[in-house]
């Protein structure tokens, strides 16, 4: 697609306005709030997102940027994958995006190849980003997501505009399996050079079971690992969340911001449980048998899977899936300029005994709590992004000047002349 006017305005929105002009604005074209002071009718049908707004947020939310530095001093194989607008951890990230609207429940493939440092860098370029959603976007059903409108499912004071007709809403799920794998390996190995120092790796144990050895006892007798160097298995699951969880939260922030400058309404929505969300969604939720746990989501079959079993027949197979994507073919393209071979030289890999004692770690969690990870779930549904039209009549009758910008004001001329 060839860059238009109302793009190229977007793109010029100053930042610190978007900043600084970012309201929630919940009530859409179509909308009804139906008690309460701010009670209300809208006189105006619901307008659905076009296409090409819906290719924007997603742009501006979990867009690829092109190629990522990872300018690091030991770094890993370069990675294939586009950067993104949200800051990760690795390739591509941890975090998917499932988007519903009017039409139909999607999901948004990020197994996109960055081509150049920058992927849009003119004017003339920025029609990528409606190009890049046509392709990227799969189809997973038609109509949309059926979300109980009732609590606890979603608080009471989102039942009147949430995923209402007319309106897009964006969900962000983040993989906290895979990375825990990764935390795992770095704080066992020292050869690794990450939280393992040279005198021996973290003896990590599970302080919900009188602080035992999380499988380790074989690196502990041989010194692979320092049982001084104590790492509570808790911990090490809370800083796998932590890794993760900035992903999703920085995508509707994104978005959000992204509503500024194209004169959207919306909000950023957390006033739901998500499990029965993730069902909803089509997800596997696994409950271990003979022990008493909640169901743990783990993934939609053949769209985004956890790393552990049902996906792989044992955590082994998990771990050994994890980091055989190190290892595949060089990206095609690279920012740096030096030959392959240096920048290759600097590369890290795991040692065996760091996969063998990783492996351990992993098979104690999944055989002792029926689940990996073992207190918090593989799949996590923690917020969505809700855009819409607004309905200015109302926020004119409550609010007055300055509850809106002008992007909203002529929002309608703009983008739907």
């Amino acid at each position: 697609m060839m860059a238009s006017e109302p793009l190229n305005q977007a793109w010029a929105y100053p930042l610190f306005e978007a900043l600084y002009g970012r309201r929630s604005r919940r009530f859409g074209l179509g909308f009804e709030m139906p008690e309460g002071p701010y009670r209300y009718a809208s006189a105006h049908a619901p307008v659905p997102l076009t296409e090409l707004e819906e290719a924007l947020l997603v742009g501006a939310g979990a867009g690829f940027t092109g190629l990522a530095f990872w300018d690091l001093p030991t770094p890993g194989p370069y990675p294939r994958r586009s950067g993104r607008t949200f800051p990760a951890t690795r390739g591509g990230g941890h975090t998917a995006l499932f988007i519903t609207n009017d039409d139909g429940f999607y999901f948004l493939d990020d197994n996109v190849a960055a081509s150049k440092l920058r992927e849009i860098e003119t004017a003339d370029e920025r029609g990528k980003l409606f190009d890049i959603y046509r392709a990227q976007r799969r189809t997973l059903r038609r109509g949309r997501l059926d979300i109980p409108r009732r609590a606890p499912t979603m608080s009471a004071h989102d039942h009147w505009d949430s995923n209402r007709p007319g309106s897009t809403l964006f969900l962000p799920v983040c993989d906290v399996s895979a990375e825990l794998i990764s935390l795992i390996a770095q704080f066992v190995d020292p050869a690794l050079r990450r939280y393992a120092p040279a005198s021996g790796g973290f003896n990590i144990v599970d302080d919900r079971q009188g602080f035992r050895p999380a499988g380790t006892a074989r690196w502990l007798k041989s010194g692979f690992l320092n049982a001084e160097q104590v790492l509570p298995l808790s911990i090490l699951e809370r800083q796998a969340c932590y890794y993760v969880f900035s992903e999703p939260a920085a995508i509707c922030q994104n978005m959000f911001l992204a509503t500024e400058a194209l004169g959207l309404g919306g909000w950023k929505h957390c006033g739901f449980l998500s499990l029965e969300i993730l069902e909803r969604m089509g997800f596997r939720i696994v409950t271990p048998p003979g022990i008493a746990s909640f169901g743990n989501p783990v993934g939609l079959d053949g769209v985004f899977e956890a790393s552990c079993p049902p996906y792989y027949p044992t955590m082994d197979a998990a771990v050994d899936a994890f980091f055989a994507r190190g290892s595949r073919a060089q990206a095609a393209a690279v920012p740096y300029l030096m030959p392959e071979e240096q920048q290759r030289a600097g590369a890290l890999r795991i040692s065996a005994e760091g996969l063998a004692c990783t492996k351990a770690v992993c098979n104690y969690i999944y055989d002792t709590y029926g689940r990996f990870p073992g207190a918090t779930d593989a799949m996590h549904l923690m917020g969505a992004m809700q855009v819409h039209h607004i309905d200015t009549d109302y926020y004119d009758r409550f609010f007055g000047g300055g509850a809106y910008g002008a992007t909203h004001a002529s929002h309608m001329a703009t983008w739907h002349r």
